[in-house]
């Protein structure tokens, strides 16, 4: 009876999947925008953990302040305050469980159902479900490959102004873009940000590629180019560092900063992820991020280069722009490939993909398809073209 019971115990246990990556046995699957597991640097973080319960002692364990932990707030403002040329006052920063719940967060603040949000076409499409979580009204505005068309917006903004409607705030990927890699021009972003000043219409900035730009630094963020109170500007480690951890940042006015953090959800529990803040405070203050950061941009840019030269030797009726940093590159086929069918195929020969339709609120990107070259290694990358040219044939 009692070996019974364990035996089912184990069973029951090993129902719960443990992390949120299933990949098909066989397939290259390079839908997932996920790191390598073996590019996570288990063992500096075992060091920063003990670093951490050494100094900061029941700190670490206890709940923490509403805006996050000190320790981290004071690493990322000074690291903030150094890249970007812009000091942030203590009450313009906090932590968030990452750019999902800081989204999450800001759509709760700042809107109501029905309400309209802006984004760009196409978008990561998992922000858009956390916004259709609140219920709000998504109009898309175009894109090219410097990004979003700033005149596009223009035009939204009066027609939505003439139908007597209140753009609550725009989600936009300036940097290194999710799907397509690109990164909107200098010039397009003061561009954006004297239109979004003038319109008092709100920026929602997803940053979290910034730190992995691999042929020269990124673009000034439009938080930086921005007034105070224009742009909310969210950060995270999960690309950066590991996306277990489920931390990142958020900065823009005081008073809009303040707004979530001293709401219900911080009130009731505390800072999020207290623990791992303070342990990744010990990780960055002894120079372990900065180490990781370097290890991710040689692996990711190897990574980078082998899945372009690949696409452009099996793939010559796919278009692309070789990105500058992130983790995507986005591919148009000229010759009208439906790439939804294409996708229903491609298993078979061993690859996978998202494709396009996926990234719009309103149609479009049929022939369009993302693909990722974190999880895998370039011998891999290049093996999956090759397996994707022939489910293009077939």
């Amino acid at each position: 009876m009692k070996i019974l019971l364990i035996l089912s115990n184990r069973s029951f246990m090993n129902s719960f999947p443990t992390i949120q990556l299933s990949t098909k046995p066989g397939v290259i699957d390079l839908a997932w925008g996920q790191p390598d597991p073996k590019l996570l640097p288990v063992a500096a973080m075992q060091r920063a953990t003990e670093i951490a319960l050494q100094k900061y002692g029941a700190d670490t364990l206890s709940y923490g302040a509403d805006a996050g932990a000190g320790p981290l707030l004071e690493f990322l403002s000074a690291r903030i305050e150094r890249n970007e040329n812009r000091a942030l006052n203590p009450d313009q920063i906090m932590v968030t469980g990452g750019n999902s719940d800081a989204l999450d967060q800001i759509a709760t603040h700042f809107t109501e159902p029905g309400d309209t949000v802006l984004v760009e076409a196409p978008t990561y499409h998992l922000a858009v479900r956390i916004l259709r979580d609140h219920h709000l009204d998504i109009v898309p505005i175009a894109t090219d490959e410097e990004g979003m068309r700033v005149n596009a917006l223009q035009q939204a903004l009066a027609e939505l102004k003439r139908a007597g409607k209140v753009v609550k705030f725009l989600y936009t990927i300036p940097t290194f873009h999710n799907p397509t890699g690109a990164s909107l021009s200098e010039g397009r972003r003061r561009g954006l940000v004297k239109i979004a000043a003038q319109e008092h219409l709100l920026i929602v900035e997803d940053d979290v590629y910034r730190e992995l730009a691999y042929d020269a630094p990124a673009l000034p963020s439009l938080w930086s180019l921005a007034p105070d109170g224009v742009v909310l500007r969210m950060g995270s480690f999960a690309k950066s560092l590991a996306p277990g951890v489920r931390l990142g940042w958020l900065t823009g006015k005081g008073e809009q900063i303040q707004r979530i953090a001293t709401g219900g959800l911080r009130d009731s529990g505390g800072g999020v992820n207290h623990f791992t803040a303070m342990t990744i405070a010990a990780f960055c203050e002894n120079g372990m991020y900065d180490a990781q950061l370097e290890n991710l941009r040689a692996a990711y840019r190897a990574r980078r280069d082998a899945m372009c030269e690949a696409i452009v030797r099996e793939l010559p009726t796919a278009l692309f722009v070789k990105p500058g940093g992130g983790f995507f590159i986005w591919l148009n086929f000229a010759d009208g490939t439906d790439t939804q069918v294409l996708r229903g195929r491609a298993p078979e020969h061993g690859v996978d993909f998202i494709h396009g339709a996926r990234f719009f609120v309103e149609g479009g990107g049929t022939n369009s398809l993302r693909v990722a070259f974190s999880l895998y290694s370039p011998d891999e990358l290049q093996e999956a073209m090759k397996r994707l040219r022939k489910a293009l044939d077939a």
